[in-house]
């Protein structure tokens, strides 16, 4: 009896061993290891319009998964010093764009560490002529003289730093590619929208696991 007792005892460990070892591979078996949480907040860009440097202000908010992160933006010019003159008249440019944010971040719990991320979008060249405001009190659209689409893609690489469990601050720096943009002004060529740039992203959310 005890014999038999062993005996299946054995068997049983062995039937055992091998299911375990026979566990089929599936796509959601480490579900658990997943870490979904979100972050937002805003992003301050030295970026280049038509070969001069303008600055721009927006945000953007996004899901992050584990180190990967997918989400949107969106950035406009603030600053009026780049012009182009048009049917004879000197007017200002000025863009704003928004779109899809999608990124990465290596080693997020260290201290500092890199961050990259692509921004695709779709926006509008705005050219206006200058504020007057006896003439254009507070409308921006009767000062706008041309609009123009287009579209963009910026991928940038920089730093991260982790100042709280709930704040980060990005040091980033890329390049963007303007594309469909055909607009010509007086001096023939087309208005120059690629060029690099620099961006200070804050980031508000919950980092910690």
């Amino acid at each position: 009896m005890k014999k038999l007792l062993f005996s299946v005892c054995i068997l049983f460990s062995v039937f055992t061993a091998g299911q375990t070892q026979n566990e089929p591979a599936t796509l959601f078996g480490n579900i658990k290891q997943v870490n979904i949480r979100g972050f937002g907040g805003p992003m301050v860009a030295l970026t280049t319009l038509d070969g001069a440097a303008t600055l721009s202000i927006g945000g953007g908010g996004a899901v992050l998964i584990n180190n990967f992160f997918i989400g949107g933006y969106g950035l406009s010019t603030v600053s009026s010093n780049v012009q182009r003159r048009v049917s004879g008249e000197d007017l200002y440019l000025k863009t704003s764009q928004g779109g899809f944010w999608l990124g990465y971040d290596f080693t997020p719990s260290s201290l500092i560490h890199f961050t990259t991320s692509t921004r695709l979008g779709w926006g509008r060249l705005r050219l206006y002529r200058e504020i007057n405001s006896l003439t254009f009190p507070n409308d921006n659209e009767d000062r706008s003289v041309f609009t123009e689409g287009f579209g963009v893609i910026t991928p940038e690489l920089g730093i991260e730093v982790n100042l709280t469990r709930f704040m980060k601050v990005a040091f980033t720096g890329g390049y963007q590619i303007a594309f469909s943009n055909n607009f010509k002004t007086d001096a023939v060529s087309a208005i120059d929208l690629n060029g690099a740039l620099g961006a200070i992203t804050f980031k508000f959310g919950w980092f910690g696991r």
